[in-house]
């Protein structure tokens, strides 16, 4: 933390007992900017859930991970990877979810399949790692099959006559892509891609995260439950406590949180406002002050003396060098998107546990997902995607980070910056809350929910419920 950081940073505190006075919105904090709303903001969600109880033990128990298999992993639509990680015909890796397997690979310009990854002959696992190739072919005997999944060759074919590619081919699953994103889905009836994605798809018309490349890959293992783990991205009441150092520059009091009914009822959104001092410290931080912070950690030109002295302006001068780089990156022209699409943090979530984010302000994407059968460990996926370069040549995916339990990502990987320092923040959360869901007093085992804050985890949960027969507690 260098100086001025330091100065700014003593000016202000959050008392205890302190209450807000009509909070800011992010409503009203972009209707200040006087633009033009961006069209994946005009239209809102739907559905508010009803306040419930929502136990402790589906984080912990056991008993909970067959059902999870039965009837999510096996029957919803989840991110098996993204198309850049294999980018030729040929090209395969393989899709881990609790003890299931599933082969992907590349067989067309953009056409992708799946398959139950287990050899026909002895079960063997045809793929654990990425490989290319113009046939799939088993490490433990050689049985061959074609990228379409079609078995091609036995060896002495003669002691198998009983076998024919019409019964020992590859077992298929369903496929589909989006933003990017290979999705596949093990329930062959299961409702088209387009559907689970609505209106998540029709929003992001005019923002195709598909021509962005990852520019860094972190998988992060998690000592805690998968649905808790992501449930601290879905909420942006953590800030005040857990990224306290964000609040001179983001307006976690605005975040926007909404559930959508269309479609499957599948997916939530939140909007952090970027470049707003947070209501919490309205006073005590001047925006300028603020604007320093965020060209500091964005590692963009700290503003003049004349710029930034209101919050509107601070706003603007931060969308403006987020802009400049992003065209010297890229070679084009993003004069027509408006300020919010440069620093405001607009996250979508679609069930079970894909988190993509809109916007330059924070332009991640997470997955998460349980580590084996242990219910108390998970691990998150995170990926940097940036517009593609002014060479018109998407770069090839960097080999991936990875934080395992009880590593610290600053002090293992300083060079990731302020990211590194972000992932620290939540992990504090993460174990602590594992120990603290079995030491709940008898009776009080269950989360109590903010009313809007966080409504897309009681949503969640109630997709939860209703998809594994559970009857909610009220």
């Amino acid at each position: 933390m260098n100086v001025e950081r330091e100065k700014i940073w003593a000016n202000w505190k959050v008392e205890s007992g302190q209450k807000l006075v009509d909070p800011m919105t992010f409503e009203s904090i972009v209707e200040k900017d006087q633009e033009p709303r961006s069209p994946m903001w005009r239209s809102r969600g739907d559905l508010m859930p009803a306040p419930r109880l929502i136990p402790y033990d589906r984080y912990y128990d056991p008993k909970y991970v067959d059902l999870e298999v039965e009837h999510i992993w096996n029957k919803m639509w989840q991110v098996a990877c993204r198309a850049e990680d294999i980018p030729n015909i040929g090209d395969r890796l393989n899709y881990d979810i609790v003890d299931r397997s599933y082969l992907i690979v590349r067989t067309g310009e953009n056409e992708f399949k799946a398959f139950y990854n287990s050899c026909r002959h002895r079960g063997r696992k045809l793929c654990e790692e990425k490989g290319s190739g113009e046939k799939i072919r088993c490490p433990f005997h050689g049985w061959e099959y074609r990228l379409d999944g079609q078995l091609h060759w036995v060896p002495l074919e003669q002691e198998f006559p009983h076998v024919d590619p019409k019964r020992n081919s590859l077992i298929p699953v369903k496929t589909g892509v989006w933003g990017g994103n290979v999705f596949i889905n093990p329930d062959p009836q299961a409702p088209p891609l387009e559907t689970a994605l609505a209106p998540m798809a029709d929003q992001y018309k005019g923002y195709p995260i598909e021509e962005r490349y990852t520019a860094i890959r972190i998988f992060v293992d998690v000592g805690c439950n998968w649905k808790a783990a992501q449930e601290a991205f879905n909420e942006g009441y953590h800030v005040l406590q857990t990224h306290a150092d964000g609040m001179p520059m983001f307006g976690s009091v605005g975040t926007q949180v909404e559930n959508f009914g269309d479609g499957l009822g599948l997916v939530s959104r939140l909007i952090t406002p970027g470049m707003t001092t947070d209501h919490w410290l309205q006073g005590q931080v001047k925006p300028h002050e603020g604007l320093i912070l965020y060209c500091q950690a964005y590692g963009l030109p700290l503003p003049p003396p004349e710029r930034g002295n209101d919050p509107v302006d601070a706003r603007k001068y931060a969308a403006e060098m987020q802009r400049k780089r992003i065209e010297a990156n890229t070679g084009k022209d993003w004069s027509n998107e408006p300020t919010s699409y440069f620093i405001d943090m607009g996250k979508y979530f679609l069930f079970p546990n894909h988190h993509p984010w809109w916007g330059e302000g924070l332009p991640w994407w997470y997955n998460f997902k349980p580590l084996g059968r242990n219910p108390e460990t998970s691990q998150m996926e995170i990926r940097v995607l940036l517009p593609i370069p002014a060479s018109g040549e998407r770069p090839p995916v960097p080999e991936a980070y990875h934080v395992h339990i009880g590593e610290r990502c600053e002090e293992k990987y300083p060079e990731l910056g302020s990211t590194a320092h972000l992932i620290d923040q939540d992990l504090t959360n993460m174990y602590a809350v594992q120990l603290g869901f079995k030491a709940a007093a008898p009776g009080a085992g269950y989360l109590t929910l903010a009313q809007n804050h966080e409504s897309m985890i009681r949503r969640f949960h109630n997709i939860y419920d209703d998809l594994l027969g559970i009857t909610p507690q009220l």
